[in-house]
């Protein structure tokens, strides 16, 4: 086995003991940093928070991400150990940015993520996904003026300094995926206002998060020399930023998760990604090559990057349950009839609210279980004064968050991430 096969199984090997040891503890309806923090205490729940900031890193806000760093980090052409240096400044920067705010949103008791669900946010980070994307394209390069770089160089800071801002800046990207994963780490926080611990089991999250940046960041030196094939997996880098950015304004332009009806089917979503591809969106370039070249470039990413957003964002229409959006009316009337409660607080920036919309609310046999609740559904996209009063009141500090509340009025089991239908009906069936 040679060296670099070597350190590569070396940092693996740690990551899937830590896994494998983890994965029994996470029951379907609890968050794993919860479920280690009550069964076995301190000791195991941070490495718990590590593991599931690792989960994180895989989510559909952070994956694409993850491969900007090979050219942020591992261009450079440094040695193995400023690589190092470079990834690890890097995962602090996002260390930086969740701790506090995690520590803010904890001690608030406010619902993590929301700004993050905002259509500012949102806006802004496909604007910096579609830059990024061009950046990859090759129409420019960014960097710091001249003038800048020869001053924070002068001092010793410019790479390191410039990795951690990065990976500060990178933080808002992951949050809407985070929410769930941070869930018991923020309930902790804010059931002890213990700041300390608080703190340590959010940079252990952090570090999960950021691992696989800096297995990347590190890992990916000694690359053949630049040609063309670099300009054409750059090409795809790019075309996967351009389906990012498309899939954070899913929820403010309709058209990027909802396609015509006539045009709404998996196979035709194929052929537009391999029809974009074929016609050029990677083997052409845009600083060479005729202007009908150039065009074909256009045309061809766009009909890649769409196809691949749709094929990721559309959900076709699924039956659903009838849902209430008054719960002090719903509960009133549950009383009446002697009823239990079922409330599902989410967002539309929520994926895993979405997922539970899509894979188990739709379920038949949830559907029809759900006839014997008064279902409500609580919408905190853009919450009121009267929507955080409420998260307030059920002591909600992360989506989703689903409520099962038993005829006599008391709370009998709460989620506060994706189940399957088969663990959401045996909650349902344990409440009278």
């Amino acid at each position: 086995m040679n060296r670099n096969h070597a350190s590569r199984l070396a940092l693996a090997l740690p990551v899937a003991l830590a896994t494998l040891f983890f994965a029994p503890l996470a029951r379907a309806d609890t968050n794993l940093f919860s479920t280690a923090m009550e069964r076995y205490g301190w000791w195991a729940a941070l490495p718990a928070a590590f593991v599931v900031g690792l989960g994180t890193a895989a989510t559909p806000c952070v994956y694409p991400m993850i491969g900007i760093t090979v050219s942020v980090f591992g261009a450079r052409r440094e040695t193995r150990g400023r690589a190092m240096m470079l990834s690890t400044a890097f995962v602090h920067g996002l260390a930086a940015l969740f701790v506090p705010l995690g520590l803010v949103a904890a001690l608030s008791g406010r619902v993590a993520g929301s700004l993050a669900g905002s259509a500012a946010v949102q806006i802004f980070e496909a604007i910096l996904m579609f830059v990024m994307a061009l950046n990859m394209f090759g129409l420019f390069e960014v960097s710091l003026p001249a003038s800048v770089q020869n001053r924070l160089a002068a001092i010793g800071g410019l790479g390191l300094k410039g990795a951690f801002a990065i990976g500060f800046a990178t933080g808002p990207i992951a949050a809407p995926c985070a929410t769930a994963g941070l869930v018991g780490i923020l309930d902790y926080v804010f059931r002890q206002k213990d700041v300390a611990s608080g703190s340590l089991f959010l940079y252990a999250y952090s570090l999960g998060l950021g691992l696989p940046f800096w297995l990347v960041g590190t890992l990916s030196l000694g690359l053949p020399k630049p040609g063309v094939w670099m300009d054409r997996v750059k090409s795809v880098f790019g075309i996967g930023l351009m389906v990012l950015g498309f899939y954070y304004l899913r929820h403010l332009v309709p058209l990027l998760a909802n396609p015509p009806t006539p045009l709404a089917k998996a196979w035709f979503f194929v052929a537009l990604l391999i029809g974009g591809v074929a016609m050029g969106a990677v083997h052409l370039s845009f600083k060479e090559g005729t202007r009908f070249e150039r065009a074909r470039k256009v045309v061809g990413t766009l009909a890649a990057a769409l196809g691949a957003v749709w094929f990721v964002a559309y959900e076709p229409p699924a039956p659903t349950i009838a849902w209430a959006t008054n719960l002090d009316t719903a509960l009133v009337q549950a009383r009446a009839e002697h009823r239990p409660v079922l409330v599902d607080f989410g967002a539309a920036w929520c994926v895993a609210c979405e997922e539970l919309m899509h894979r188990t609310f739709s379920e038949a046999a949830v559907r029809g279980e759900a006839r014997r609740f008064v279902a409500v559904k609580v919408d905190a996209t853009d919450p009121t004064p009267a929507i955080e009063a409420l998260q307030t009141r059920y002591q909600v500090r992360g989506l989703p968050t689903v409520l099962l509340i038993n005829s006599d009025g008391r709370e009998v089991s709460r989620v506060t991430e994706f189940v399957p239908p088969a663990r959401m009906l045996e909650l349902m069936h344990s409440v009278d």
